[in-house]
């Protein structure tokens, strides 16, 4: 295993520096009792001359790359922040959470039949306050998330290096799913809380009203851009983050030596240049 074999190196490391530490140690010793001195100053003396191993430790096992900083690298943990599992299983976890923590959670996965075209389902009687109790009217969210899915699709088909790789269609798509997903569940339970009773100031509950739509709105702008640009950062190949990033170039430049950003594939699939011009992904013809 992968993981092993390299905290086993660590654990190597980490040893070498003890290694080294007992040898001069030993040696500064061996020096002071071929003086005449007994063993016991002899180690009082080595001490001195040494001074305290903790001072030595922290700069020594950073250079040798096997300090907590660089075991923490090594976690699985923190690989998982360029895996491409990591995205959809935070929105999943997210939407899981909203639901368990919903006492009306019921009517939320009833209200969301309605972003779903051509499927029937329960309607609302009155708005405020919500007849029958959690159930939400889905119109609004329904445009708004069918337009984003549209938008969306759009971009990733005029974009060449996206288009032409399937698991990249195919990674999208699951994101897109789960986005639609979260923003529906979002959408039925905030206004499950706006709207459950009405309000003594009935001003006040239809000014949050008109913000929650502008905001809903705003967060799947938000969303979409976030979306594509996540894409945009990955390995069409292996889905995983580029890495390694070097900036070179001018900003006053355009054509001679434009400002772009080189990263990487961590797992050797490519390269990929990010300049005014566009992405472009370079694969590696030995991968």
């Amino acid at each position: 295993m992968e993981w092993s074999r390299e905290f086993a190196n660590w654990r190597a490391r980490c040893r070498r520096f003890a290694e080294e530490w007992a040898f001069h140690r030993d040696m500064a010793i061996s020096e002071f009792e071929s003086l005449g001195m007994s063993h016991r100053e002899a180690r009082r003396l080595a001490r001195r001359r040494l001074g305290a191993r903790f001072n030595y430790r922290r700069a020594a096992l950073r250079e040798l790359q096997s300090d907590c900083r660089t075991l923490l690298q090594l976690l699985p943990l923190h690989r998982m922040k360029k895996s491409p599992l990591l995205l959809p299983t935070v929105i999943a976890v997210t939407i899981g959470l909203m639901l368990a923590f919903n006492p009306l959670r019921l009517q939320v996965i009833q209200s969301m039949q309605g972003l779903v075209p051509f499927v029937p389902h329960r309607g609302f009687e009155r708005l405020i306050p919500l007849t029958p109790r959690g159930v939400v009217p889905t119109g609004f969210a329904a445009v708004t998330l069918w337009s984003f899915w549209l938008i969306a699709m759009a971009r990733l088909a005029a974009a060449p290096r996206l288009r032409a790789h399937f698991r990249v269609w195919a990674f999208g798509g699951a994101i897109l799913v789960l986005l639609m997903a979260f923003g529906g569940v979002f959408w039925a339970t905030a206004l499950q809380v706006l709207l459950v009773n009405r309000w003594a100031h009935e001003g006040a509950q239809g000014s949050a009203i008109i913000a929650f739509l502008f905001g809903y709105v705003g967060w799947a702008f938000a969303a979409l851009r976030f979306w594509y640009h996540d894409l945009e950062s990955r390995c069409p190949v292996c889905l995983r983050r580029f890495g390694m990033p070097e900036v070179r170039g001018s900003v006053n430049d355009v054509l001679i030596a434009p400002l772009e950003t080189e990263t990487i594939c961590l797992h050797g699939h490519g390269l990929n240049v990010e300049s005014i011009w566009g992405p472009v992904f370079a694969p590696d013809p030995s991968a």
